[in-house]
């Protein structure tokens, strides 16, 4: 899952003493036992999201002499991240596992925070073929080795009200609707037809921060290269067409992770939101249907699923051993079995409806899968044909930092509070207190 924040500054500064000091020599892993049951002792697992400890009952059946401490740390205000690097550079009581979320674990790589995995005694290489590669991948250092795993794929769909579609369109059928999704054109078009349906009353979007995920993940390269930072003309689009629907009243006004957002799930007011996998089962069906999410009632179905205007991934929970554990053995069980356990994945996906990782698991149940909460649309066949276009080549480890200050001086000129000129010299200010030695450029400007 993932929570907006802002990492500290803390991080890079604890990266590059953390590498020195692990440049100077690390303890040799633990051989790795072939036998569940000779695995005994205790491990402490931090995340910062309360998801991993619906694991443990289902690890524990196949490793019942291995305890597992579990330990939330939420991330508002980077209360997680801060505590994780402070620990990590006392070395006191640190977590034997750790989990990193999609927006900023890079960071935990290039640090060498997590144990690579690819080599011997861990051998993830031999693991990971059926896993969906965009996932993998991610976690790979300087050096192409694997540091982390997740029982997750997270490509990202569009939600539907069907019942403002059926008044609008004349349908909800999600292959109609998607004719006016799919593409950035017709979907503002279909937010001037709601404004004018329901006079203002209803909105396209709650606000335009919404559409922030896969218009960031339009771009064909890294931000950065070479210590030149470039802002794709994608992005310079995205602040004016956030103006507009600010503007001509096509969005609510309310931004993403808000009080008001969230309200919005269940009041009727909104068309649409735009989420990942995960964003289904953790974010709307809670908050959009709590009492038929809580079992008292019946889903009323009357959200859909359809196409965004771009495909995008977002977020995603790895898990890694960390690399002052000294139960790296038990921590590496822990690891591969909740990020490569195909009877694991299969049990995951049937209990939460969450998007595993593993394709081959995933073709082997996605045709089952009947969602009430979509009106029983399938979501699982949907994700399965996403996931496999996921291009994870342009990620780097200040993404997050970058998409964060172009999205606060977006904000900015969507109030009127800046020109877009304004705007844009903010974020090159921003940037020089993040990145000082990266310059930046603008294309077509």
């Amino acid at each position: 899952m993932s929570f907006k924040t802002k990492v500290s500054s803390i991080v890079v500064l604890v990266a590059v003493s953390l590498m020195q000091v692990f440049g100077a020599g690390q303890q040799e892993a633990a051989q790795m036992s072939a036998d569940p049951a000779e695995l005994s002792g205790k491990i402490t697992v931090w995340s910062f999201t309360d998801e991993v400890g619906g694991m443990i009952e289902h690890f524990n059946k196949k490793y019942p002499n291995i305890e597992v401490e579990f330990v939330v740390i939420p991330n508002q205000d980077e209360v997680y991240l801060n505590k994780l690097v402070t620990t990590l550079r006392s070395r006191d009581n640190v977590p034997d596992v750790f989990t990193g979320e999609a927006a900023f674990f890079k960071q935990f790589v290039e640090a060498g925070f997590w144990e690579p995995i690819s080599d011997a005694p861990y051998n993830a290489e031999e693991l990971v073929g059926d896993l969906v590669p965009y996932v993998t991948d991610l976690t790979r250092d300087g050096n192409g080795k694997m540091t982390a795993l997740s029982w997750q794929a997270t490509p990202g769909a569009m939600f539907y009200r069907r019942s403002i579609a059926k008044e609008v369109l004349g349908t909800d059928d999600p292959g109609e609707v998607s004719k006016w999704t799919s593409n950035i054109d017709t979907y503002y078009e279909l937010g001037e037809k709601i404004k004018e349906k329901y006079s203002g009353d209803k909105f396209l979007v709650s606000g335009y921060t919404d559409m922030s995920q896969f218009i960031f993940n339009q771009r064909a390269e890294p931000y950065v290269i070479d210590n030149i930072l470039t802002v794709p003309e994608s992005l310079v689009g995205y602040m004016q067409l956030a103006k507009d629907m600010r503007d001509n009243g096509v969005e609510g006004g309310v931004g993403t992770w808000s009080p008001a957002w969230f309200s919005a799930m269940a009041d009727k007011s909104v068309f649409s939101f735009i989420l990942p996998t995960w964003g289904l089962h953790y974010v709307l069906k809670p908050n959009a249907e709590p009492e038929a999410n809580n079992g008292e009632m019946e889903f009323t179905g009357d959200w859909g699923l359809t196409v965004p205007p771009a495909p995008y991934s977002w977020g995603g929970t790895f898990a890694g051993i960390s690399r002052f554990s000294e139960k790296k053995d038990l921590a590496w069980a822990f690891v591969k079995h909740i990020g490569s356990d195909p009877e694991f994945m299969k049990f995951w996906a049937e209990k939460t409806g969450d998007f595993v990782g593993n394709l081959k698991v995933v073709e082997e149940i996605k045709g089952d899968f009947s969602d009430p909460f979509l009106g029983g649309q399938n979501h699982y066949e949907y994700f399965y044909n996403e996931a496999k276009k996921i291009d994870v080549s342009r990620i780097g480890p200040w993404d997050f930092q970058i998409e964060n200050a172009w999205g606060d001086q977006v904000e900015l000129y969507a109030n009127g509070e800046k020109t877009m000129d304004e705007a844009i010299d903010g974020f090159i200010v921003a940037i020089a207190d993040i990145l000082p030695d990266v310059n930046v450029i603008l294309e077509g400007r």
